[in-house]
């Protein structure tokens, strides 16, 4: 059995592929707090046969890379085979902001302990254990200077707008983030599955890697936790599917407007999550949730095969 797992990493990421004869692909590694259940976690694999064949770091901010920071900072040796990210060795690193400075300490640490680690760029197309991985973003990675810092917030004011009213909004929203431009987005695709990965990125940049033509997708991790500054109304024309991922606990994220727009852009809609985020008032008694389904899962989210 083929499975997909997604961990409440707190307001992090940390998910895992589980596929194939005991393959194992883990991308990002939530917060800091999340560092003994990503070690838990990979000793329970080695323990039982299977490999850790890649650690997939998407970009540099602390809710992704925290947890194996975390641990590499106590010692911890790093089980997998390869990590693949993006900056490991940043010009000036020493003067970056902190979340570079911690990307580069990642990367120093592994080196020492003999890890491979390999960027991932745009055009990239590599195999583990069978699967099939194409990197649709970044090329050059953007820097600090040609863009602005503008401060992605999800607002808790729209959970009292029905969602009916939010799908005819404009999405008026727009990620700033350079570190979030910077993510890397991926196709994971095993045994006729095809699964969309889209760490922090921003929406322009995750259409254009996908280029003119739709492209089916079995399962897409929505970009930055499900807020809305990170898709656009373009989805639709590039994007098919019915499953989606949301990593968040429900603190900052998702946006109720990026919920709004998923149901009317594709009708009856899955949105899996390891935390329940749409019980915290998220809906309003007037708001239709007949064509959804909301799936709380701290752990398996997705199977496949046999």
């Amino acid at each position: 059995m083929n499975q997909i797992y997604a961990y409440n990493a707190g307001k992090g990421e940390c998910i895992r592929l589980r596929y194939g004869d005991g393959h194992n692909i883990f991308i990002d590694t939530g917060v800091t707090r999340f560092a003994d259940t990503l070690k838990r976690l990979c000793r329970e694999i080695v323990d039982a046969g299977e490999t850790l064949d890649l650690l997939i770091l998407t970009h540099v901010d602390d809710d992704h890379i925290g947890g194996i920071l975390a641990l590499l900072r106590m010692g911890w040796k790093c089980p997998f085979r390869e990590v693949r990210m993006n900056g490991a060795d940043s010009a000036g690193a020493d003067n970056a902001q902190l979340s570079t400075r911690q990307n580069c300490e990642v990367a120093k640490i592994l080196k020492k302990q003999q890890v491979k680690i390999t960027p991932m760029t745009a055009g990239d197309v590599f195999y583990v254990g069978g699967a099939e991985i194409t990197v649709i973003h970044p090329g050059k990675l953007a820097q600090d200077r040609a863009y602005g810092k503008i401060p992605l917030a999800h607002y808790k004011s729209d959970y009292a707008v029905d969602l009916s009213e939010l799908a005819k909004r404009p999405i008026t929203k727009k990620d700033m983030s350079i570190n979030n431009k910077n993510s890397v987005v991926f196709i994971f695709q095993f045994q006729g599955k095809r699964f969309l990965f889209t760490g922090d990125a921003w929406a322009e940049d995750i259409i254009a890697g996908l280029g003119r033509e739709k492209q089916r997708f079995d399962l897409v991790k929505l970009p930055h936790h499900g807020a809305v500054g990170n898709i656009s109304e373009e989805f639709p024309e590039h994007i098919s599917c019915e499953n989606f991922l949301i990593c968040t606990d429900g603190v900052m994220h998702p946006d109720k407007q990026t919920v709004a727009k998923l149901q009317k852009w594709y009708g009856k809609i899955r949105i899996s999550s390891p935390s329940d985020w749409w019980n915290r008032g998220f809906f309003t008694e007037n708001d239709d949730r007949g064509c959804m389904e909301l799936r709380c899962r701290e752990g398996e989210i997705f199977q496949w095969g046999i």
